[in-house]
């Protein structure tokens, strides 16, 4: 019996003494975002919390002394008064450690540069909100913190209410931390989106190099949410479009673009630099040489167009053959450039 009294005498202790767990205020992922001068300001803040602990740890001691008093209200305040004042005192401990990591932080996400309006709209108004709950949470504790050397109101003042008070304050100072790691969080994203971005737009420059119905697909499979998605979509749909009319233009030859020969097989890594689509390079083996060639056209036009994408982007030596309706090679002759 008597070890059961003195579990619920403890417990009754933690419910009611503002007992709450060890705090930090530095965000230890966003660390690659701090300078030398925010990490020393980072880490005087932890020594406010350890100061904080430990006051903590006193009032604690006390409460626990006169635990047995505490269904006699009046008598446990009076007796408890130092132990409140250890409270507040630790709470604006607190409170000067989440003001200079709060600092710190809104440096960093004021001064971030974003690859995203919406990102930064949404980082600073986090900031914003953070920087209201730690105002609102000194405004919590100013009665308390006027009276803290006060030892008659102390005594008088009830130990719940200053808990309750502590218990507000620290509430909105966590909810300002977290706030701020969260828009920490959108600011460290900035780096990879900078990365992605910087492709994207490498990746659309190489489709509208060659400019080919396979190159605008290949974007698209490659970054299905780009900037330009909707772009090669609709270059597709024109190139579709010249396709199909094409289609109806009666030649009797096929013209073909080379865009590489060589006395022995190509790897394909190496095709794939001066053609993406390596599926639609043909491979041909004559006089001694492979030759690559891609693309068929029904006219020498349409062949020259494409010719000159390639030799602006990929390949500078990129030429034009032609066959016959029998496959045979022919010398491209002014006839047939009127095609």
């Amino acid at each position: 019996m008597k070890v059961f009294k003195f579990f619920v005498i403890g417990l009754v202790f933690l419910l009611f003494s503002g007992y709450t767990g060890a705090q930090t205020v530095t965000y230890s992922n966003a660390e690659s975002l701090f300078n030398a001068e925010q990490t020393k300001v980072l880490e005087k803040a932890e020594k406010y919390i350890t100061k904080a602990e430990s006051k903590i740890s006193k009032a604690e001691a006390i409460e626990k002394k006169y635990a047995k008093k505490k269904k006699k209200k009046k008598k446990y305040n009076k007796k408890t008064w130092e132990a409140k004042k250890f409270r507040i005192q630790a709470e604006k401990d607190f409170l000067k450690a989440y003001q200079d990591a709060s600092a710190v932080y809104s440096q960093i996400i004021v001064g971030t540069t974003y690859y995203d309006d919406n990102d930064k709209s949404e980082a600073h108004a986090l900031n914003d909100d953070a920087v209201s709950l730690i105002e609102g949470a000194d405004k919590k504790m100013s009665t308390y913190n006027k009276k803290i050397g006060d030892s008659k109101y102390l005594k008088k003042v009830s130990s719940s209410s200053v808990n309750s008070a502590i218990s507000n304050a620290r509430s909105s100072k966590e909810s300002a931390y977290s706030k701020q790691t969260e828009a920490l969080d959108i600011v460290l994203n900035q780096g990879r989106k900078k990365e992605l971005d910087e492709k994207d737009n490498k990746a659309w420059s190489n489709a509208q190099n060659i400019n080919t119905i396979a190159s605008y697909q290949d974007y698209i499979d490659n970054f299905p949410s780009g900037k330009y998605t909707s772009k090669a979509r609709q270059m597709i749909r024109q190139l579709q479009a010249e396709q199909d009319k094409n289609k109806s233009v009666v030649s009797d030859y096929v013209f073909k673009v080379q865009i590489a020969a060589s006395r022995s097989a190509l790897p394909k890594y190496e095709l794939a630099g001066k053609y993406s689509n390596t599926s639609e390079i043909e491979k041909e083996y004559s006089d001694g040489f492979y030759k690559y060639r891609v693309k068929s056209f029904s006219t020498y036009s349409q062949a020259a167009a494409f010719r000159d994408q390639l030799l602006r982007s990929t390949v500078p030596d990129a030429f034009i053959v032609v066959y016959d309706k029998n496959g045979n090679q022919l010398e491209v002759n002014d006839e047939m450039k009127q095609h």
